[in-house]
Order: C-alpha cells, then structure tokens, then sequence
C-alpha cells in the first residue's frame, strides 16, 4: 500500500513561487509563506521557506 503525507499550510504567499520543470519530468516549486502567530502581543509573521518536488 502507497503511503501519502497529507499537509495542510495556512497562511500567505510572500512571493510569487518559483515553478522549475525539468527534462525529466521532476517539478520543483519554492515559496515563502507567511504564519501569523497566535499571540496577539506580536504583529510579526512566522516566516517559513517552502519546497516541494513532483
């Protein structure tokens, strides 16, 4: 049986992602994403460098 990791992100894009297709057939795509805390003492977001490979 196939075993599949299932992540659920919320929060805000920084920047336009950047989307890389290869010859063979591999998709890489970067991002950054902003998480707002859950403390209302801070108005600074979580910053997070995201990759993920197809």
């Amino acid at each position: 049986m196939i075993r599949l990791n299932v992540v659920n992100l919320v929060g805000r894009v920084g920047m336009e992602p950047d989307v890389r297709y290869f010859e063979s057939g591999t998709v890489k795509c970067r991002l950054t994403l902003a998480v707002d805390r859950r403390s209302r003492n801070s108005d600074q977001p979580d910053w997070f460098n995201l990759g993920a490979t197809r």
